[in-house]
């Protein structure tokens, strides 16, 4: 597993994942992607094509330390429209709070699609990405080990996945992906997960004061395990 001390000490000189990583509610883990499997070359696209300098040079993972179980039903899909929503009878569930949040430090020119904007692909990769934690969390249960061998992201895929684009992904800039299991059913799996940014005009020309967060994507998705004799 790749060592997750490097990428917190990359992050604790900025101030909004300094504060995600001092969270009482969050723990760092290692991110499991990061690092291929020899026998396998499973995670090469993550952890090499997407982890250079003008790429992704740096992610750091946080899990929260005490994770409810899923809700045991189908939950209400992403609505089409402002309209639809208010019409729901029963509402989309939040996003937070997240049981994985991801923290990206975006590199450029690497991921540009438009000028200085992440391309639209990758950042529903980096959506999926974080989902994919989310759903092992829950599938390996407390206590379980966090091995190559025992890994449980081997066994889940995404069957589906819906993402609204709100407003472009910028770039170099740091990027926070949440994400939660919001409904099981067996070995089905609903997952809500929204990707994040900070307003570089919001803090008034004051770097002391907080900058407003602006969802960049809103996505929802439905996973599987996989058993092992359809591997």
């Amino acid at each position: 597993m790749a060592d997750p001390e490097p990428e917190i000490a990359h992050f604790r000189s900025h101030q909004w994942a300094n504060s995600l990583i001092s969270s009482e509610d969050y723990t760092p883990i290692p991110t499991d992607s990061r690092q291929i499997k020899p026998s396998t070359g499973e995670d090469g696209y993550f952890a090499s094509t997407l982890g250079t300098p003008s790429t992704i040079p740096h992610v750091l993972t946080l899990m929260r330390r005490h994770i409810p179980r899923a809700p045991s039903e189908t939950p209400t899909w992403l609505p089409a429209t402002k309209q639809d929503a208010v019409a729901a009878a029963k509402p989309t569930p939040a996003v937070n709070p997240a049981d994985v949040l991801m923290i990206f430090d975006l590199g450029n020119p690497g991921l540009s699609g438009h000028p200085h904007t992440v391309h639209g692909g990758l950042v529903a990769t980096l959506i999926d990405e974080a989902m994919s934690l989310a759903v092992a969390a829950h599938t390996r249960g407390p206590g379980a080990k966090m091995t190559v061998e025992e890994n449980p992201r081997g066994k889940i895929f995404t069957a589906q996945l819906d993402v609204r684009y709100k407003q472009r992904v910028v770039t170099p800039a740091l990027l926070v992906i949440r994400a939660r299991v919001v409904g099981r059913v067996g070995k089905k799996f609903w997952v809500r997960a929204q990707a994040v940014q900070e307003d570089e005009e919001s803090a008034g020309g004051h770097l002391e004061w907080a900058k407003r967060k602006i969802v960049k994507a809103d996505a929802m998705a439905f996973w599987i395990v996989v058993p092992d004799e359809k591997l």
